[in-house]
């Protein structure tokens, strides 16, 4: 079932995508905008506009012990969209870049795959998808995936 199919369509209303950098490590921006763009039209999401958060470790472990009384570090944390005071549907994620490194050395891939991956991950957090079993969380990984497809030239390997 998807999340959104009871609420009204945005039309071609385009994706606002907004991103602060807290943090001091270099990141793809416009990827990570196209991917937001491209998970949010993938799903024919009701969102308006969406603001992603970069962070480092220490401000991400912060975040996940003060709003889900986790004290570690991780790697996205996102917020379910709401209706703004102008009527406009808003939604916010956090991602630490220094996670995404770590995982993407374990996983064999870039930085930038895995910053997009995770922004396609909040998006779909956004919109009303969970990962709170192991079969929505294989769902939410197989709609994931499917949205990455068009970005592989950004990050299957990494380059040695």
């Amino acid at each position: 079932m998807h999340p959104n199919k009871d609420r009204p369509k945005r039309g071609n209303r385009p994706l606002r995508v907004e991103i602060r950098d807290l943090q001091d490590q270099p990141f793809d921006g416009d990827l990570l905008t196209r991917v937001a763009v491209a998970a949010s039209e993938a799903e024919t999401a009701d969102l308006d506009c969406f603001s992603i958060v970069v962070v480092d470790n220490h401000t991400m472990q912060r975040l996940n012990r003060e709003l889900l009384n986790a004290d570690r570090p991780t790697d996205v944390i996102a917020f379910e969209a709401e209706a703004g005071p102008d009527g406009q549907t808003e939604a916010e994620a956090y991602i630490s870049l220094e996670q995404a490194a770590l995982q993407a050395a374990e996983r064999g891939h870039t930085v930038e795959w895995e910053l997009a991956f995770l922004v396609a991950h909040a998006i779909l957090h956004a919109i009303g998808y969970s990962d709170s079993d192991e079969e929505t969380k294989q769902m939410m990984l197989d709609k994931q995936t499917a949205i990455m497809k068009q970005f592989e030239e950004h990050a299957r390997s990494v380059q040695h």
